[in-house]
């Protein structure tokens, strides 16, 4: 199949990349700075700034599949409302310019979205059936915006599934983030350390993915996550012993939120997520399923980052 991907050279797109180039598909990616982007793939890359440009025509030309994971980084910085606006338009301007350049050939469109769709607090399981409020947090306003833009490439008879994707570990992402401080003997809980973190092994993500781009089976939203969920002061004692490292440290909430403002709700709300479709619809076959596991395969098992 001939698939574009957008948001490409990005942690999660960068293993997507590779597993599909090993099953041989014909992959081209959108991006900022598509030169870049090229030398970083090894596989043709076109450059589009999505907030003043329409898609390149060259990208679309016989595309089978569109694969967009394009967003600004919530996790990088304030949310004053400028930044506020960039999360926003970057998500949803970019879904509406792509369903309307969607070219004859196209028969599936796999769609980015996040966990943040869900209330973030207490300990309830939420799942697929959960029913969006019409009061909604920043974070629900743009899963939702973003599915539903995403959703209208439906009416064409395109096949479309947004990808609720929790926690992703792996060499990259927060992961990427904690790093430094829990190989220093720093790291430990956030606020109460009770809140659940929903989270998914970057191979399971990446197979989500590469499902969703193969079975007809796979439509609307889909919770990416683990089945089973941990609380913050569980996975940061999981990360302290596979790294060897004390975590009896804690960052209170107060002081997340004065460095972080609005945006410490990413490390402070509670998701607990089932992924119901994926085990009773599709019958997927998670390789982890266990915090220990997957943390052990990504730093004990593995030579190099991958």
């Amino acid at each position: 199949m001939n698939i574009l991907i957008t948001g490409a050279t990005g942690f999660i797109g960068q293993s997507l990349v590779r597993e599909l180039s090993r099953q041989q598909h014909g992959i081209r990616a959108l991006s900022r700075d598509g030169s870049q982007a090229q030398k970083i793939l090894g596989i043709p890359a076109y450059t589009w700034d999505y907030s003043t440009e329409a898609v390149p025509e060259e990208a679309l030309k016989d595309c089978d599949v569109i694969v967009h994971l394009m967003g600004e980084n919530l996790g990088a910085g304030r949310w004053t409302n400028e930044r506020k606006q960039e999360i926003y338009a970057s998500r949803i301007i970019s879904t509406r310019k792509l369903v309307a350049a969607a070219p004859a050939t196209l028969k599936t469109f796999v769609c980015g979205s996040a966990i943040g769709i869900y209330p973030g607090t207490g300990d309830k399981t939420y799942d697929e059936t959960f029913v969006i409020p019409a009061q909604k947090t920043f974070m629900q306003s743009i899963c939702a915006d973003w599915e539903q833009e995403a959703a209208s490439i439906e009416s064409r008879g395109i096949r479309r599934a947004s990808i609720r994707t929790g926690v992703v570990l792996g060499h990259g992402g927060m992961i990427k983030t904690l790093l430094p401080l829990f190989k220093l003997g720093l790291g430990g809980p956030v606020g109460s350390g009770h809140q659940w973190l929903p989270w998914i092994h970057i191979d399971d993500l990446t197979s989500v993915f590469t499902k969703a781009i193969e079975d007809t089976r796979y439509t609307g939203a889909i919770n990416a996550v683990s089945p089973h969920p941990v609380h913050y002061h569980e996975f940061a004692r999981a990360l302290g012993w596979v790294l060897h490292r004390p975590t009896f440290l804690s960052t209170p909430a107060w002081l997340l939120k004065l460095m972080l403002g609005e945006a410490a709700a990413l490390a402070l709300n509670s998701y607990r997520i089932a992924p119901r479709r994926l085990l009773q619809e599709y019958d997927f076959k998670f390789k982890f399923t266990e915090l220990q596991d997957a943390l052990t395969d990504l730093f004990q098992n593995r030579s190099t980052p991958q």
